[in-house]
């Protein structure tokens, strides 16, 4: 029986390439480096702002106070900007209530930084998730499973009473590494290749589709 499932932020709930995207081009422009098409950043994204800023200036010798440069120009712009054109994916409200009503247990953990995964979640679903992680000093990124055995372990459940929920290959080794129940969303950044080369224990095409999924273990035991 499943009584907790723990989602991913970008790609996964919220479509926010645009943002990400408009913010990188600005860091990037500020120090002389070219801008991307928003559609290059579905592979720059998901393992963290200092591997976006890297991928983005795609020069192998770029310098660390360079780097740091951007981040910083990076971190300022996208602190106001970051809802411009993010949004929840259509059908996730109607998702989370499904899964509420069921008394299912909510959480999210992202490889953005933390402060802009709280003020995110806060702004986009209020107090729907009761556990909020993003990357920090004291939650290292995935697919390190520390913050996601730590939230397992708040919440008194067991790992194979967990579902972890995610568009990328790093949230479905995640799952694999915490012994988790791993779901790809195909209508991510990442696509459907990609969570079944990861080997995805689910791949579902809808939001809907969740809810099936979960249902299939409401009444195991």
């Amino acid at each position: 029986m499943i009584k907790l499932c723990v989602f991913d932020l970008d790609g996964t709930l919220i479509n926010s390439l645009e943002d990400l995207a408009f913010a990188t081009n600005y860091a990037l422009n500020n120090s002389g480096f070219p801008s991307h098409k928003t559609e290059e950043y579905k592979r720059f994204v998901g393992d963290g702002v200092f591997k976006l800023i890297e991928r983005a200036v795609q020069q192998k010798d770029c310098s660390p106070e360079v780097l740091a440069k951007i981040k910083s120009d990076f971190d300022t712009y996208y602190n106001t900007h970051y809802n411009l054109y993010t949004k929840p994916y259509e059908k996730i409200q109607d998702m989370l209530q499904f899964l509420q009503e069921h008394h299912i247990k909510l959480a999210v953990i992202s490889n953005k930084p933390h402060e802009f995964v709280t003020k995110i979640v806060n702004e986009f679903f209020g107090d729907t998730f009761e556990v909020v992680l993003g990357h920090s000093d004291k939650n290292p990124k995935k697919p390190d499973p520390t913050s996601l055995l730590n939230t397992i372990q708040t919440y008194h459940v067991l790992p194979q009473e967990c579902m972890f929920i995610g568009d990328s290959d790093v949230d479905i080794v995640t799952a694999k590494n915490a012994g988790v129940v791993s779901v790809g969303v195909s209508w991510g950044f990442r696509g459907k290749k990609e969570l079944a080369a990861a080997k995805a224990d689910f791949i579902i095409d809808d939001p809907e589709r969740l809810l099936d999924v979960v249902e299939s273990f409401l009444h195991q035991t």
